[in-house]
């Protein structure tokens, strides 16, 4: 029995494992180098995508491209120059022929002009000016549009092509401009110093009555404008009368439907009330029992 009892009794050991001090992970170091080298490259990156972005956003719009020419669009008045160097060469086959030769430096570059009448010479001064009124026209367009190109040029959005054209526009009108002053000095000596104020007033003048015509079209404009508008106010005020009218015909019919149904529905009930009190008072009409004669005997 001992035996068993020793058998039995089973000794528990624990045995305690003491925990092990943490493991300390070495660090990678990079070497200076290469984190230089990392560096740069990000930076690197970082400003081309800045370029990127800035030369995307300042790149036109296929619309923008689309809509803005290639070259600035400019012509000159030929229309008046033509006409101008017909009636100049018209006047100078017919009174060229007779003009003296002078040779002298303080001669007229066109001796033959002084042969030429007055009434001729006018009308060639008025084509003189109104050449220089095209001038003058040309070259209020190009100051008009040279400020705005100007920051479409600096910011891309125009061709070097572009503003290259408007200079060279611009300066053509510059020397056509000079040269109608160079041929009112021929036509009379000392009319350049004063053509282009002349022209000047004129083109002003002309402004204003154009600007002056524009106006009153567009009072006329205007005007048949507010008629217009008032005869469809009076036909909607007309149409939103007919139609007050008509509802208001139909408002009565319906009420006058509805009067003469409550009025039949107040004659029904009376009707039935009157049957029924005419009722009450009828006593059935029967005849009184006859008495019975006593029998005498």
């Amino acid at each position: 029995r001992e035996g068993e009892r020793e058998r039995g009794n089973v000794a528990w050991t624990f045995s305690y494992r003491q925990a092990a001090p943490p493991r300390t992970v070495a660090k990678a170091m990079l070497p200076p180098i290469v984190v230089g080298f990392i560096f740069l490259v990000a930076v690197l990156a970082a400003l081309a995508w800045l370029v990127y972005t800035s030369q995307k956003s300042s790149k036109p719009s296929d619309f923008f491209s689309q809509a803005v020419a290639d070259v600035y669009q400019l012509e000159l008045g030929w229309t008046e120059i033509d006409a101008f160097y017909d009636m100049k060469d018209k006047l100078q086959e017919e009174y060229g022929a007779d003009a003296p030769e002078e040779q002298s430096e303080d001669a007229p570059p066109n001796p033959w002009l002084r042969q030429v009448p007055v009434e001729q010479k006018n009308e060639l001064k008025k084509a003189l000016l109104r050449r220089t009124l095209a001038g003058i026209s040309r070259m209020e367009q190009v100051q008009k549009d040279k400020p705005g190109h100007a920051k479409l040029w600096h910011t891309k959005l125009v061709s070097e092509k572009f503003w290259e054209s408007l200079l060279e526009a611009e300066k053509s009108v510059n020397q056509e401009i000079e040269s109608c002053v160079a041929e009112a000095e021929e036509i009379e000596t000392g009319w350049k110093e004063h053509i282009f104020p002349q022209a000047l007033h004129l083109y002003r003048l002309q402004r204003q009555q154009q600007m002056q015509k524009e106006m009153e079209k567009q009072e006329k404009n205007d005007e048949k404008r507010q008629a217009l508008e008032q005869v469809r106010a009076a036909e909607m005020a007309k149409r939103k009368e007919i139609e007050e009218k008509v509802r208001q015909e139909r408002a009565a019919q319906k009420a006058m439907e509805q009067l003469i149904a409550e009025e039949e529905k107040m004659a029904s009930v009376q009707s039935t009330k009157s049957n029924k009190s005419t009722g009450k008072k009828q006593v059935p009409t029967t005849n009184p029992p006859a008495k019975t004669k006593a029998k005498k005997k």
